[in-house]
């Protein structure tokens, strides 16, 4: 219900903002460190990022359905496998046209999320430096575009091996339970329209989410790093919808040095898999003895890093309690000190 209430305020906001912008021509300067125009940031993104992809990927999900309807029972398996393969062909060109026009709202927003950052940092901290854009400021906005761009690119990849699994599957499955053509293709063409693209809005959300948040924390750091500062304080949100990996980092002190180092790490890993490992995501899950758990994956080894004993999830202005915890040293030496965290991670950073 308080999900439903936040985006129904979110959309409101949404449209305000919008009927300045495009019809009184008066646009806010949104503040990234602002949690409320951050997630207004966020939403904007993603809606221009649907917006680019959802012609192409309609367009060849219709031309892959179109292969994929035909007799299939009286289809020799052999033959299945090659209707699967030219429905798969079928995709193949979404990435050529969504992923320029993708590359280009990156590009755009990295420069705008970067500087606002900047600006705000100094504003906010009394941080004595220029407020505009240095090298460092440039190098992330160019880090954060190009990386989150590999992201998706490897995404679309998936999706076409998804497309592929899902539609052997879905066929072998009729055939066996012996449905007729109509219904196979039914099933396919529900399926397809539900799998081989993520059509919803909580894809391009949560690489919104990552980009951005991605784009303030590094320019964060940086300003940090040049006016001196030797220490910040990882901020959650700490409302109801926050994530456990959240509350336990949150008010945990870290060294701006070394998260400075880490980005420059994260920097020189252009590829999506190396970049996971230099700054995995921390997730909930559970040990051999059924306890709840936060570990990350590194090397392709499990890794804990706490132990849940009272969760807090659902509750405002709670962290709830852990054990068997990694110290702020050992979460620096792991790579965990930065947000994002997560795919929807909205903590940010405080100079302590």
């Amino acid at each position: 219900m308080v999900a439903e209430a936040l985006d129904l305020l979110g959309a409101g906001a949404d449209a305000a903002d919008d009927l300045l912008r495009d019809v009184y021509r008066v646009e806010k300067a949104l503040d990234p460190l602002d949690q409320g125009d951050f997630m207004t940031i966020v939403r904007r993104l993603s809606r221009a990022l649907r917006g680019v992809a959802r012609p192409a990927e309609d367009a060849a999900l219709r031309h892959a359905l179109e292969r994929l309807d035909v007799d299939w029972p009286n289809l020799a398996p052999a033959a299945r496998d090659q209707v699967v393969r030219a429905a798969r062909q079928a995709l193949r060109g979404v990435e050529d046209q969504v992923l320029p026009v993708v590359e280009q709202q990156f590009e755009a927003e990295a420069e705008r999320v970067v500087g606002r950052a900047r600006q705000s940092a100094v504003r906010r901290f009394g941080l004595r430096i220029g407020a505009d854009l240095t090298s460092t400021d440039e190098r992330i906005a160019k880090f954060v575009r190009e990386s989150q761009g590999n992201f998706v690119r490897d995404e679309y990849g998936r999706r076409r091996e998804d497309f592929s699994r899902k539609a052997k599957d879905i066929v072998t499955s009729g055939v066996e339970r012996g449905l007729g053509r109509d219904d196979i293709v039914a099933e396919l063409s529900g399926a397809m329209s539900r799998d081989a693209f993520d059509r919803g809005r909580d894809y391009w959300e949560v690489v919104s989410m990552v980009f951005t948040n991605r784009a303030r924390t590094f320019t964060q750091v940086a300003a940090f790093e040049e006016a001196g500062i030797e220490r910040y304080r990882f901020e959650a949100v700490l409302d109801e919808a926050t994530s456990e990996v959240c509350r336990f980092m949150h008010g945990k002190v870290f060294m701006v040095a070394k998260a400075a180092d880490r980005f420059r790490e994260v920097e020189r890993a252009r590829d999506p898999e190396l970049i996971r490992e230099v700054q995995p995501f921390v997730q909930v899950g559970a040990d051999r003895d059924g306890n709840q758990v936060l570990f990350y994956e590194r090397g392709g080894r499990r890794r804990a890093v706490a132990q849940v004993d009272e969760p807090a999830v659902g509750r405002r202005d709670e962290v709830g309690d852990y054990s068997r915890a990694l110290s702020e040293r050992q979460i620096e030496a792991a790579g965990l000190q930065l947000p994002p965290l997560h795919g929807r991670c909205r903590s940010t950073l405080v100079a302590a």
